[in-house]
């Protein structure tokens, strides 16, 4: 994986990375390839999501991002990967799902800032400081697949909020580059 965090690390300003799951990863990673920040999506082996291996169609609304397939197949591997990779990771979480826990705990053990924010959305001026404060170049951004926002009925507040994270993660892209 030595290879990848390279990879990812190689863009100017910050990056976004996730999951590459349906839902909040592939929600995140479309909002920040629409506002020109740089996206890596890291699959497990099969380029997996809840449903299947990804289709052409989500292929192309992610057309500009990264796409890695790792050797394992495995859903937890993948997730402590994207966490291994960021340097601050950003959960959203409305509907309990277990890879969310997952996250959480991964962030914790590799000693990661962690931001769950609640049902109001975080501002993208306060997300970007929260991400100066960290350091960050690297964001995860990581949450619910898309099965479980439908049976919580919270895609909408969802995609709101990530709007708003991914408008925090410009900002302090534009820190960054800016800084450079």
């Amino acid at each position: 994986e030595r290879e990848l965090a390279g990879q990812v690390r190689g863009a100017a300003g910050l990056c976004v990375v996730t999951g590459g799951q349906t839902g909040v990863d592939t929600a995140a990673a479309q909002a920040a390839l629409a506002t020109g920040l740089a996206v890596h999506l890291v699959f497990p082996r099969g380029f997996r999501q809840e449903d299947g291996p990804i289709t052409d169609l989500r292929r192309r609304q992610l057309r500009g991002a990264r796409l890695h397939e790792l050797a394992s197949a495995g859903f937890r591997y993948r997730t402590w990967t994207v966490v291994y990779l960021s340097d601050a990771v950003v959960l959203l979480d409305p509907a309990g799902g277990d890879g969310c826990q997952e996250t959480a705990r991964a962030a914790d053990r590799l000693g990661r800032p962690l931001l769950q924010p609640g049902p109001g959305p975080v501002s993208g001026p306060e997300l970007a400081a929260w991400l100066d404060e960290a350091g960050a170049r690297v964001l995860a951004i990581a949450g619910c697949r898309a099965s479980l926002l439908a049976e919580s009925e919270t895609s909408d507040g969802v995609r709101a909020q990530v709007e708003q994270i991914v408008a925090g993660a410009r900002l302090r892209h534009v820190q960054l580059v800016g800084s450079a």
